[in-house]
């Protein structure tokens, strides 16, 4: 692993609530508002398919598997600030 690699992954491992890149921090907020996904990707002027790929990055690095569990996580870490 290289040293980069390695401050970034202890940089997240310290501050869990730094995990998820802006735009996903953002698609995650929307999402707890009941978004579809077509919403979703009007509302950030993205396609369905980025949306889905947001969606699967966001579920592994919260470690959930369903849209429910993401918005738990979300709601947990008081609304994602």
């Amino acid at each position: 692993m290289s040293a980069p690699v390695a401050s970034k992954l202890f940089q997240q491992l310290r501050n869990p609530d730094e995990v998820l890149t802006p735009r996903e921090a953002e698609l995650l907020s929307l999402l707890i508002q009941g978004l579809s996904n077509r919403e979703l990707g009007k509302r950030l002027f993205i396609s369905e398919a980025t949306v889905k790929t947001h969606l699967a990055h966001i579920y592994a690095k919260l470690g959930v598997e369903t849209r429910a569990a993401a918005i738990a996580v979300a709601i947990r870490r008081e609304g994602m600030r």
